[in-house]
């Protein structure tokens, strides 16, 4: 296992699916172990209720980092479970900060100033949403917070950058349906760059130049952790909270968690295709091509799917 302390930037969907929640969980146990340090976590989107989920979970762990949120993707909604989480845990963002002098501020800004104060290549940087920030701050000029512009900033400060996304049909011909119906029209691309869409998830591949790793979505969706979580956990967790909401503590695929394990542990439960350059295509399908000049890859598999998630699961748990 690398013994190096991974310093991480999280930026995250969080608020509709459970595993962010999870990931972020994840991640700040592995912060209580001593192989991570917490920087800072932005949202992908912006709502009255996602910074102060964010901060909540933050917060009940006894981190209450910089959070940001991206402005550029506003959603009005409080998710699936973001609401329950900002109205009811104790966090500095109240869903009536929204709009007013003490909103949370913008995920670009936080991204840039918590980048410009990092050491060189210091930053490992988690994504498991769209990729909406990234396009955001590979975008950016130069400005009062850095005289870097955002290519600069990501060049100069991130290590390494670990992307839940993508399909890759050369190793994973696993054949997904809508909904599970087998009777529809497969789908062939990943939610999060669908999300992103074509435009933005371009730029980034594009520009992206130092090492990128996409947990593609077979990686999570053969491992499903944190069954019966809210049962076990602390009454006023809010991770157990959220996956209560979600789907009553059924547990849920790892999607996010395995980016997130990947990210502090490189190396250890999965193989990496060569480097390249990852693209994504009209369709909105990922490609992995050949490439001399980007340090792009993605997950193949290596450990057994039942001690990864025997992995996951304890370290949430706190073993």
């Amino acid at each position: 296992m690398n013994e190096q302390k991974k310093h991480v930037i999280f930026d995250t969907d969080i608020g509709g699916d459970c595993d962010d929640a999870g990931a972020l969980a994840l991640l700040h146990r592995l912060c209580q172990k001593g192989e991570a340090d917490l920087l800072a976590v932005t949202a992908c989107y912006a709502s009255p209720y996602v910074a102060g989920c964010i901060d909540a979970i933050n917060r009940y762990f006894g981190r209450p980092v910089p959070v940001g949120i991206n402005y550029f993707c506003p959603n009005n909604g409080g998710g699936v479970y973001a609401g329950a989480l900002c109205e009811n845990c104790p966090n500095g963002y109240p869903a009536s900060s929204f709009g007013t002098e003490e909103a949370p501020p913008s995920a670009l800004s936080v991204l840039r100033r918590t980048l410009a104060e990092a050491e060189d290549n210091s930053v490992t940087l988690v994504v498991t949403g769209t990729l909406a920030s990234m396009a955001a701050l590979i975008k950016s000029e130069k400005d009062a917070i850095s005289p870097l512009s955002g290519k600069e900033l990501v060049g100069r400060k991130i290590c390494r950058t670990v992307v839940m996304g993508g399909r890759f049909f050369e190793s994973w011909p696993m054949v997904i349906y809508p909904d599970g119906n087998e009777g529809g029209e497969p789908v062939t691309w990943e939610w999060n760059i669908k999300g992103t869409g074509y435009t933005d998830a371009s730029a980034v591949l594009d520009n992206w130049m130092g090492e990128l790793v996409f947990s593609s979505y077979e990686i999570g969706s053969y491992i499903k952790t944190m069954v019966g979580y809210p049962s076990r956990a602390p009454e006023n967790d809010p991770v157990a909270m959220a996956y209560r909401i979600h789907n009553g503590g059924a547990g849920r695929c790892s999607w996010d968690l395995t980016a997130m394990l990947d990210a502090v542990r490189p190396g250890v439960y999965w193989n990496y295709h060569a480097f390249g350059k990852i693209i994504v295509g009209e369709d909105l399908v990922t490609r992995w091509e050949r490439s001399d000049e980007h340090r792009h890859t993605y997950l193949l598999p290596l450990a057994d799917y039942e001690d990864v998630r025997r992995v996951i699961d304890d370290l949430i748990d706190g073993k």
